[in-house]
């Protein structure tokens, strides 16, 4: 029967939040294995000394870092209105040795501060009191021969992230059934989702955590000061973490679109994507029947012949407008190609070796080299970097047409947004107009559309999203998401995926 080493941390403020940071200063959630690690090792570590913490404590954590990541189970959570505050600096000697002489201070107390952004995370249990986290370690036996060390530790923790983050812990070992009795949203490890990594404890991480607590031991001697080092990237890894509702991140492959002879960038207006679109797919096509695979799946996936649902699995061809600060939208000078959100990215590699140095026909003649591009190129970026709010580069087209009623465009785009593997009910807000969001971008009717979108009379408009949590790119909605419309790239601060 299947089991969990079931680590349970409570939250004690009754209105409970969470300050921790996941890198780059970005609010964490839920907390990471890692912390929870540490902590735990903490308070064991406080619990027992010297040749017991050898004893007991070293074997225990060892066999934990050793375990695969936890699935966590969470309360529904609110990322707050970030502000700023003054926080006293740890340097009063600056004030205090000046007075100890009798000498006046150079500064007072009030001086010594620093502004500091907080941006706490707010716990929405599901009921009132249901503010645990719960870290859930497949067992692959039934049995976890360290319970007692685990659970000690746990009912000594005093904190989870800031020091205002006051918990109290526990740990067993649970069933499957007790498992799914357990209230919160169930977050799952992914090794493919970029949209949450955190860090997890591996083989390993003891020792470097060891090595940097002895660091700090001796931060002073005779020699002077000196810094402790940072945890080594080393010590942990980052796994991706999704809940059961979050669209899983999409897999791609981006071009750089060249002259085929001199190597210098081909461009395109921005207007024109549904006609880039047409040549990275022709291209495709073309590849794709010369390596032999199936007529058939090759007119389906990648062609995008078909008369099935509007969910059918195929490729995505996105050009990508420059998008350049105080400036905006700029012309088209590269291009991806993404599987669905579900996909495993196999299709996508296998496609990538093949347009690699092979020439994308143009009907006007301007033909271009594809050459692929790193995540690291100075655009691709703001289309797949994650982030909670999106604007269009290129215009959405509705399944249908609004008659002009603002209502009407909503259920229409949220009919779109589930087309497109996405859940209307993620949404925090949504606007839509003809403008464009960005400086420099056309208005939206007067993107080229594919004769059969355009005879149909569907609207067409610019759209910018915000998402209750931030979602990973790249994004694309609507009737003409396969083909150059609908494309979103990150209109706030995004962090790289």
């Amino acid at each position: 029967m299947p089991s969990f080493l079931c680590f349970s941390v409570h939250f004690l403020d009754p209105e409970p939040a969470f300050h921790g940071k996941r890198d780059g200063g970005e609010p964490e959630w839920p907390p990471s294995p890692l912390r929870l690690y540490q902590a735990l090792l903490d308070a064991a570590a406080d619990r027992w000394r010297n040749a017991s913490f050898v004893e007991y404590v070293k074997p225990a954590f060892g066999w934990l870092q050793q375990l695969e990541p936890p699935v966590i189970l969470a309360p529904v959570h609110q990322v707050g209105i970030p502000f700023r505050t003054a926080v006293p600096d740890n340097d009063l000697d600056v004030w205090a040795v000046p007075i100890s002489k009798g000498n006046a201070p150079k500064k007072q107390p009030n001086d010594l501060k620093s502004m500091k952004t907080v941006r706490r995370t707010w716990l929405r249990g599901a009921k009132p009191g249901d503010n645990g986290v719960h870290y859930l370690f497949p067992l692959a036996d039934g049995a976890c021969p360290h319970l007692d060390v685990f659970a000690a530790a746990a009912r000594s923790i005093t904190h989870l992230g800031w020091g205002v983050d006051m918990v109290a812990g526990n740990a067993s070992v649970i069933s499957n059934e007790d498992a799914d009795r357990l209230c919160g949203e169930r977050w799952r490890p992914a090794e493919a989702s970029a949209a949450n990594g955190l860090r997890v404890p591996k083989d390993g991480t003891l020792a470097d955590l060891a090595r940097k607590h002895l660091a700090f031991l001796n931060r002073l001697s005779a020699d002077g000061f000196r810094p402790v080092p940072p945890l080594s990237a080393n010590a942990y890894r980052v796994v991706g973490y999704r809940r059961d509702h979050d669209p899983a991140p999409r897999p791609f492959a981006a071009f750089k679109l060249l002259h085929p002879e001199t190597g210098e960038m081909r461009s395109y207006s921005a207007t024109d994507c549904v006609r880039v679109a047409g040549m990275i797919r022709g291209a495709a096509g073309q590849v794709a029947s010369a390596s032999g695979r199936d007529p058939e799946w090759v007119d389906r996936f990648v062609r995008g012949r078909h008369q099935g649902p509007w969910t059918v699995p195929r490729f995505s061809y996105l050009p990508l407008p420059s998008i350049q600060p105080h400036v905006g939208v700029g012309r088209i000078r590269r291009a991806l190609v993404a599987e669905s959100a579900d996909a495993d990215g196999s299709e996508n590699r296998w496609l990538n070796r093949l347009l690699s140095g092979y020439v994308a026909p143009d009907e006007q003649g301007l033909d271009a080299l594809l050459i692929p591009i790193r995540p690291d190129d100075g655009v691709l970026p703001r289309y797949i970097a994650v982030a909670d709010t999106l604007a269009t580069v290129t215009p959405v087209v509705l399944p249908g047409s609004d008659e002009g009623k603002p209502a009407k465009a909503e259920k229409l785009f949220a009919k779109a947004l589930r087309h497109a593997g996405y859940c209307p009910d993620a949404l925090a807000e949504l606007e839509f107009r003809n403008v464009s969001f960005w400086p420099g971008g056309d208005l939206a009717l007067r993107f080229q559309r594919p004769d059969y979108l355009a005879r149909g009379h569907w609207s067409v408009y610019h759209a910018r999203l915000r998402w209750r949590e931030p979602m990973n790119g790249p994004l694309a909605i609507g009737a003409g998401r396969h083909c150059g419309l609908g494309i979103f790239a990150t209109a706030t601060a995004a962090r790289p995926p």
